[in-house]
């Protein structure tokens, strides 16, 4: 994909691809800066492909490679040097694509570098070079650009959940996933693993959107996000956690509007009235309760 403008970059999605929709949006804002040529992300991925000081001479979105299928990011340097990027913006269960595109990639003519850009949490197969989105952020930051400041807004906030996030937003946007995701992570690490789930949107409202997680390498059994105040559905919500498997403090019923999900822990913080915060998910998930013995 050659396309230099930023919104025909981000209207671009090969549904064949691994990526979600929402990863490659994020890919493709970053792939805009690199196409510009951006000092410091250039010297970034440059110095993680092991072509220091050179310039870019090819940013591809989702190209094709036989036998591989559609890639993330593939970076071409003015010295020849190739990087295969692979974004990430939540944790995966298992490294095993990362290590069958490795031994791909080995037989490759010209072999080239391989790049994991992730939240910083994942750990890196030894053939992959490791960089966080926070580099990301931090490599934008003070680029008198205010569409490059806006990019190292959006890392931060919607990929990162760094911020508060008002009601509206967390409708609208990525950004209560992120914030779910981000408490999660801070809570139990790597060791913990989640995904978004919300409720088909019913005329902009939700039953439940949020965050469904496992701890320790365990199922996926405990949720935390907001959850509607009725049915039929309302503009009010509540900040919730359940939990199917564990106990919980200061237990609440189970909402009306999950009474299909059969979980029986529950506790909230009440209806949503002002932005959310990190420290309102840390208060939350200090309520589940090891199991009994």
């Amino acid at each position: 994909m050659s396309e230099p403008n930023l919104f025909a970059m981000l209207s671009a999605y090969r549904p064949g691809s691994a990526a979600t929709p929402f990863e490659n949006y994020c890919t493709s804002g970053l792939a805009y800066f690199l196409r510009r040529g951006h000092r410091m992300l250039t010297a970034l991925f440059a110095e993680a492909a092991g072509a220091y000081g050179e310039a870019l001479a090819l940013v591809e979105v989702q190209p094709e490679v036989a036998g591989a299928g559609f890639l993330d990011l593939m970076l071409t340097f003015e010295g020849g040097r190739t990087a295969i990027v692979e974004t990430r913006i939540e944790p995966v269960a298992s490294n095993e694509p990362l290590d069958a595109l490795a031994g791909l990639s080995a037989g490759w003519d010209e072999r080239p570098a391989l790049v994991l850009l992730s939240l910083g949490t994942d750990d890196a197969p030894a053939a992959w070079r490791s960089i966080p989105w926070l580099e990301v952020a931090e490599g934008l930051d003070g680029d008198p650009d205010p569409l490059a400041q806006e990019f190292a807004q959006f890392v931060l906030r919607d990929i990162l959940g760094l911020g508060e996030v008002r009601l509206e937003e967390a409708i609208m946007t990525n950004r209560l996933y992120a914030l779910g995701g981000a408490a999660i992570r801070r809570m139990w690490g790597a060791r913990a693993r989640y995904e978004n789930s919300a409720s088909r949107p019913l005329q902009g409202r939700y039953r439940y959107i949020g965050t469904t997680f496992g701890i320790d390498d365990g199922p996926l059994e405990h949720w935390i996000g907001l959850v509607n105040e009725g049915v039929p559905l309302s503009e009010h919500y509540h900040l919730m956690l359940g939990s199917k498997a564990l106990p919980v403090l200061n237990a609440a019923e189970m909402p009306r509007v999950t009474s299909d999900w059969k979980w029986p822990n529950w506790t909230g913080l009440g209806r949503v009235v002002r932005p959310i915060e990190t420290g309102s998910y840390k208060q939350l998930l200090g309520r589940l309760l090891a199991p009994a013995g």
